[in-house]
């Protein structure tokens, strides 16, 4: 037999092994959607709200950083919705790292240089320091005052999000030993999953809204404004900015 046959036979067997696993993330996709679909469609739309705020700053020189993150939480969507639990945690917090060095880059170009030089690293405990971090008062009182007093959850909602991956991405046993050892469905790992992404996305959100509401809001054709309707429109500072009657 020639090494051509040799190649057709062994590249066969390679198709099949993987053309098996992608029927069974198929079977899983079914279960995800059926048992969690209207969360997952959640996530979706809070990455297109995500989505907005990066086409409001393709001009600006971070814009590739959140472009880099936003395609990070549709791959964890997709992985997550496969059964791929441990890599979707992942990718939420590759997709918190850099949407959060995307704002700290915004207000710190040497330190964006010197990161796309491969000369400094981002780091995650600095973007979020509660005296100088993005989510700080001060930073948030220098760029929109107005919201300083509601920040201080979100990032904790950052950091607790954050964590919680980290451990899933370490291989911690008390996380790990709970997901399926194969590709298959898992309700309360997606479940899991889902509060996990949804909290990561908000608090990138409020990040976004703190970081440029008075750059981009001032000349927004309403669809910034609908992103923060759909989600924090409970907040105050919100409420004021869009026009939208104060509660109580």
């Amino acid at each position: 037999m020639g090494d051509g046959a040799m190649d057709s036979t062994e590249n066969t067997g390679i198709f099949k092994h993987f053309s098996h696993l992608a029927d069974l993330s198929t079977y899983v996709i079914r279960s995800s959607t059926s048992e969690c679909g209207t969360s997952l469609g959640a996530i979706l739309q809070l990455e297109a709200d995500i989505g907005l705020w990066e086409a409001r700053m393709a001009d600006r020189p971070e814009a590739g950083q959140l472009a880099d993150a936003r395609r990070e939480l549709g791959f964890a969507t997709y992985a997550a919705s496969c059964g791929l639990y441990r890599m979707a945690f992942g990718g939420i917090r590759t997709f918190l790292e850099l949407s959060f060095a995307a704002v700290y880059f915004s207000a710190n170009e040497l330190h964006r240089r010197q990161w796309v030089s491969d000369k400094r690293d981002f780091s995650w405990s600095e973007a979020l320091d509660e005296n100088s971090g993005v989510l700080s008062k001060p930073f948030m009182r220098e760029f929109f005052e107005h919201d300083v007093e509601e920040a201080a959850a979100y990032a904790t909602l950052a950091a607790r999000s954050y964590r919680h991956c980290s451990q899933f991405v370490h291989g911690k046993l008390a996380v790990t030993n709970s997901l399926p050892k194969d590709v298959s469905f898992s309700k309360a790992a997606l479940e899991d999953w889902v509060t996990t992404a949804r909290n990561a996305a908000q608090a990138v959100l409020f990040l976004l809204y703190g970081r440029f509401a008075a750059e981009f809001l001032s000349r927004d054709n309403g669809q910034l404004g609908a992103t923060l309707e759909h989600t924090l429109s409970h907040l105050k500072s919100v409420r004021t900015v869009l026009g939208l009657p104060l509660e109580g």
